[in-house]
């Protein structure tokens, strides 16, 4: 699945791919009606690869392409202006991969060179990479294999998959960006999230290269819960720093009234209740359930100076959780409604907790559901969404904080 973040101006209308793998034309239209769109086909057609091509274009891995057997990759904009992207090879060099702009008019620019080097520096770079590393052993001249997984890799491979942090050297599009580049390429971030999710293999760096396993329910759950965390430790620093210098901020406070009304501070009071019994819905926070300060009928001006600066302290505690809030929340909904005869709740401690809509336990309470025993294709679901939402650059800033749920 790709999930595009762009510019509210800034959205692709059409990707068209031809002579993929030297035989096949692909024409995708992309609905922005409903901001989804589903591409169906049958094995071996490329439908992964296409998407991801339009991934490592948006990421600048132009190594990628060096890879992909295609002529021409054409991406449209919502303003009618079209790219172009085309290969071609070029003898003892890299492919030549072109992008030209042609606008509403038809007019194309200048095109623009994104790889186009010599393969001796290459080689020269995968020597290093593999070098670098404990697991890859050089088979052939151009060839290496990966120890841990037995896969042998050529040299773009290499390079592209390895040797990120070499990948400067090559000097791609090494002229100066034009406007008409930077003006779209900038607005637009891509992050494809691979179908096969549900297991996370890692290695450590170790002599016998152990390889280790787990379920990516379980991984996220972790991640969940460390995320957390680390939002209480800095409401935690934050709400120690403000309490310190708490006495002096309502010194000056007080000789310099607000002349904030009753009706104001009520109207806060509640917000920031709300905004509370919310947090702790997600389970980022515990709140006393007796513990709220509301209607307040005849203060003082010196009880609603001190009130206010509670109020504002307060909001700024927990203005830390706002980000994860959004997410946690969106999550907790789109999981309950799909999930049928469990619920999803966030714990602190174990990130994703589910718990029988049905069954009870022997203390009378609803039974604890192991997040690795939900079903294949609802652990796919939760991985999904989880990505979408915690590991991609989401534009979530439309998505207003619920204040309270109905």
């Amino acid at each position: 699945m790709l999930n595009g973040v762009k510019n509210d101006k800034m959205k692709l209308n059409k990707v068209s791919v031809f002579g993929l793998f030297g035989i096949f034309n692909h024409e995708i239209p992309i609905n922005n009606e409903t901001g989804i769109t589903i591409i169906i086909g049958e094995n071996g057609l490329g439908k992964t690869v296409l998407l991801e091509m339009i991934e490592a274009f948006f990421k600048g891995n132009y190594l990628y392409f060096s890879n992909v057997t295609f002529k021409k990759m054409l991406i449209e904009f919502e303003d009618n202006i079209k790219w172009i992207l085309e290969k071609e090879s070029n003898g003892n060099l890299l492919p030549v991969l072109t992008l030209t702009q042609v606008n509403k008019n038809r007019t194309e620019y200048k095109p623009i060179n994104l790889i186009e080097y010599e393969k001796d520096h290459l080689e020269m770079i995968a020597r290093r990479v593999s070098r670098s590393s404990s697991y890859l052993r050089r088979i052939h001249p151009t060839i290496w294999e990966d120890r841990r997984t037995g896969e042998r890799i050529n040299i773009e491979e290499l390079v592209y998959r390895y040797g990120r942090t070499y990948q400067t050297e090559l000097n791609f599009m090494d002229e100066e960006k034009p406007k008409w580049f930077l003006d779209k390429f900038d607005k637009i971030n891509v992050s494809l999230i691979e179908t096969q999710r549900l297991i996370s293999t890692e290695y450590r760096e170790e002599k016998n290269q152990e390889k280790t396993q787990e379920k990516t329910v379980e991984k996220y759950a972790k991640e969940l819960s460390k995320t957390i965390k680390q939002s209480l430790t800095e409401s935690t620093e934050l709400s120690s720093k403000l309490d310190r210098t708490y006495p002096n901020r309502l010194i000056d406070r007080l000789k310099n009234s607000t002349n904030i009304t009753k009706e104001f501070l009520n109207e806060e009071l509640k917000r920031l209740e709300d905004k509370r019994e919310t947090l702790d819905e997600v389970g980022l926070i515990e709140i006393e359930k007796d513990s709220n300060l509301l209607a307040i009928d005849n203060p003082g001006n010196e009880i609603i100076d001190v009130l206010m600066l509670y109020v504002e302290d307060s909001f700024e505690k927990i203005k830390i959780f706002d980000a994860i809030s959004r997410k946690i929340e969106i999550l907790l909904d789109i999981i309950n409604k799909r999930f049928k005869h469990k619920k999803l709740i966030i714990d602190k401690e174990e990130g994703f907790l589910f718990r029988s809509t049905i069954i009870k336990d022997d203390e009378d309470r609803f039974q604890r559901i192991q997040v690795t025993k939900l079903s294949s294709g609802e652990q796919n679901e939760l991985v999904l969404f989880y990505s979408l939402l915690f590991k991609t650059d989401s534009n979530l800033d439309f998505i207003p904080f619920r204040q309270k749920r109905q």
